[in-house]
């Protein structure tokens, strides 16, 4: 998710960043004449999405970045956004991969490609850029997705289309991906590969499963000529099934000397971990007081198991002793425990922020708590920049200014299946373990909070699954422990030692090394 919110249960210059000469985008300058040849240059309509100057970016390294927007149903006048950065290692033979975060709500752009995994992190002034030499695109080539539509600067001409599901999330995904290739048909025969965060717990494997029945489907009907060539997947710190990964908060919680025993009991004692999510809940209660499932939004408040449970009903206790967890937690850092938050101050970005969102209901709910060995405030930094009009611009996004607001990290605009939220992926990871032949890797970050490593094993454990290689500790490039992992055949499991929720921004190194490793083939 990103975020996939606390709680369980109540819960100025332009700098180029690219135009890399023509004749090397049309297959010159390689040293290998052979894969010169097979790779065919961009298409006209590819360039036209090129993003020839970043505002702030630096002048080196280069960075070839193409975005723009891709319609996915005409009829309703769905577009999706896409920021796709190449390879700057091995364009012509590293793999695609495309990230997703979660929410459901926030955005791929705020997240992966601007502060986690992308070419460059903002800088607390809001002018500049500065390069991140641990990004992902140094070992593949990045494809980022603002999906589903109304999440950061995709949009859609019917208003209802605000009200979405997983279903509909990965169709669209699946169908981004075969225009996508129509427009970039140079990548269709690399190895690709599916990845992300929190709620794409449920978005990579459902886009996989999509991708390959839509890949058998479409060789009888030759809708396109090359199938999408799916490799895996990795995703970490993945929301997978609400009752084991809720459980798994609330131990985390207290093993880590975060909340009492007295309230851990409580909570277990009242809490239905199987009808609450990580996101505020907006839901109705029927004249008999069953829930009726609605939707949620990725606006950052605590979860209730209703708007406003009876007196005395173990559904009110269960909120009265998440209340009392939270005091008892304090203001810490919920996505890396040991990190610290993003405090309010005189900081010139937060007062930028501040002025561009007073206006929008949303605006309390966009300083996000991220990483403390770096910078806490690189959440509310990025929705900065990416609001800035120039930005924009270069980016190819918001070009009419049909945004009804400011872009946002984490949207108010869309509701979410609450019922999706809360169902289980674990029948999907079965059919794809007994049918697909595609290898998945799940990893957590382990001081992780939301959905913590305690969760995702226990999961997995249920999936009783054979030992196929024995746990054991993996070592990054200094030699020092990366984690553990173990392989149960076609899933391997693997923690990131010290990582927070967002992995990639709060372990960059090793981070990257798992990352590179795994889309690569190399054992961890």
């Amino acid at each position: 998710m990103r975020k996939l919110q606390v709680v369980l249960l109540a819960c100025v210059g332009l700098a180029c960043v690219a135009a890399r000469p023509v004749d090397r985008e049309d297959g010159g300058l390689f040293a290998d004449a052979e894969a010169e040849h097979a790779w065919p240059p961009h298409t006209s309509r590819a360039e036209e999405d090129r993003v020839s100057a970043l505002p702030g970016a630096p002048a080196a390294p280069v960075v070839s970045i193409f975005s723009g927007y891709i319609t996915v149903d005409e009829g309703a006048g769905r577009e999706l956004f896409y920021v796709f950065v190449e390879s700057s290692s091995k364009p012509r033979t590293d793999p695609l991969v495309l990230w997703l975060n979660g929410g459901p709500g926030c955005s791929s752009l705020g997240g992966g490609f601007l502060s986690e995994l992308g070419p460059y992190y903002p800088t607390p002034d809001g002018e500049t850029l500065q390069p991140n030499k641990f990004a992902w695109n140094t070992k593949a080539s990045m494809l980022y997705l603002e999906s589903p539509a109304f999440v950061g600067f995709s949009t859609s001409n019917t208003s209802s289309d605000a009200r979405v599901g997983d279903d509909r999330t990965a169709a669209d995904s699946r169908e981004f991906l075969l225009r996508w290739f129509d427009r970039f048909p140079r990548y269709r025969r690399h190895a690709f590969w599916l990845s992300g965060e929190s709620y794409a717990g449920h978005y990579v494997p459902q886009l996989a499963d999509v991708i390959l029945r839509g890949n058998k489907a479409d060789s009888s009907r030759d809708r396109h000529e090359h199938p999408i060539n799916l490799q895996g997947f990795l995703v970490g710190n993945a929301w997978t099934h609400a009752p084991t990964d809720n459980r798994g908060a609330v131990d985390f919680w207290w093993s880590h000397g975060i909340i009492s025993s007295e309230t851990r009991d409580g909570i277990v004692g009242k809490c239905d971990f199987a009808r609450v999510g990580p996101l505020w809940s907006h839901q109705e209660v029927d004249e008999e007081g069953a829930e009726k499932a609605l939707y949620v939004s990725a606006v950052e408040q605590p979860l209730r198991s209703t708007p406003h449970p009876p007196l005395g009903s173990k559904a009110e206790k269960c909120d009265r002793f998440v209340e009392q967890a939270m005091e008892e937690m304090g203001s810490i850092n919920i996505y890396d425990i040991y990190a610290d938050v993003c405090l309010p101050g005189p900081a010139r970005v937060a007062r930028q922020l501040a002025l561009m969102l007073r206006d929008h209901p949303a605006g309390a709910a966009t300083r996000k708590l991220i990483t403390g060995k770096q910078d806490p405030c690189i959440d509310s930094e990025a929705e900065a920049y990416l609001n800035r009009r120039d930005v924009q611009l270069a980016l190819h996004a918001n070009v009419s200014g049909q945004l009804p607001g400011p872009w946002q990290d984490c949207t108010p605009r869309i509701e979410y299946s609450r019922e999706d939220l809360l169902s289980s992926v674990l029948p999907l990871y079965r059919r794809l373990l007994e049918e697909e032949d595609i290898d998945m890797l799940v990893y957590s970050g382990d001081v992780d909070a939301i959905v913590p490593v305690i969760g995702t094993r226990n999961w997995i454990r249920g999936l009783q699954l054979p030992v196929t290689s024995a746990w054991r500790p993996w070592h990054g490039r200094t030699g020092q422990v990366g984690g553990w992992t173990v392989g149960h055949g076609k899933l391997t499991f693997a923690t990131v030692r010290g990582a927070g929720h967002m992995v990639p921004y709060t372990q960059q190194v090793r981070a990257l090394d798992m990352f590179t490793r795994w889309i690569h083939r190399q054992p961890l």
